[in-house]
């Protein structure tokens, strides 16, 4: 019998597995889907619609998203990645994006507006969908912290240097050690 999932500390911005490329998965075992749950947890405590491994301290290529959740009172529909691919993407858009690693931290992000993503679920099953808008949006969001990437990197200078201050004051803070949000 799995063990009931459990809140996992998030990362902050300035920790360093926040920039690593993480490693692929492989095939799904139990612990694989232990890790799922407490990440899927996680997610939904913070109020977040996404959550990357590597925001929980795991280099793993796992990601789980649910855009629409908490909107118009719909019920929890997690969909866990593991070895994300986005294979295709078209169009333009600009989206508002906050991060749960970048508390406080929101701006607009410009993205393509569709993609195609392939990723193996967690029966072992390689599954392919194609999105758009927000959850295309969301996916990709998640889909970059995989790499090393976070939102704030992909705008432009002058957004960038709007928010220089306060994003160095939360890497201050993964630097005197309290680089995660506690679970309390």
């Amino acid at each position: 019998m799995p063990r009931p999932p459990r809140l996992l500390p998030v990362r902050i911005i300035g920790d360093a597995i926040l920039r690593q490329k993480a490693s692929p998965v492989g095939a799904p075992d139990d612990s694989l889907r232990e890790f799922a749950a407490d990440l899927t947890l996680t997610m939904y405590e913070r109020d977040g619609v996404g959550l990357a491994a590597p925001q929980v301290g795991v280099s793993k290529r796992v990601i789980v998203v649910d855009p629409h959740w908490s909107k118009d009172g719909r019920s929890k529909q997690p969909v866990v990645m593991l070895d994300p691919v986005i294979e295709s993407s078209a169009g333009q858009t600009e989206t508002e994006e906050g991060c749960i690693s970048l508390p406080g931290i929101y701006a607009n992000v410009e993205r393509p507006n569709w993609i195609k993503v392939s990723y193996t679920d967690l029966e072992g099953g390689r599954q392919s969908l194609e999105l758009e808008g927000y959850h295309a949006v969301v996916i990709q969001h998640e889909y970059d912290h995989l790499d090393g990437i976070l939102f704030v990197d992909r705008l432009g200078t002058i957004a960038r240097l709007k928010l220089k201050r306060r994003l160095k004051d939360l890497e201050r803070t993964a630097c005197n050690g309290e680089n995660f949000l506690r679970t309390d």
